[in-house]
């Protein structure tokens, strides 16, 4: 049986883009879009707290969910 795991990272951009009328790329697509915004944030504060938070550089569109909902959860 070929069955989703409920959290799979796909399956929300999915649900997303089915709720907005996009395609799943464009999702993620503007995800990707926001990552590298903040990432290019030129503000030491929000630069240092991207850090704290992501020590080893820009994630990725799937690692930033995982490690944002991991975080919801505390």
């Amino acid at each position: 049986m070929n069955k989703k795991r409920k959290n799979k990272p796909e399956g929300i951009f999915e649900k997303l883009a089915a709720q907005y009328g996009v395609s799943a790329g464009e999702v993620v697509r503007e995800i990707q879009a926001s990552l590298d915004a903040a990432c290019d944030n030129p503000d030491p504060a929000i630069r240092e707290r991207q850090r704290a938070i992501f020590p080893n550089g820009k994630p990725s569109v799937e690692e930033f969910i995982r490690v944002m909902a991991e975080r919801a959860k505390e």
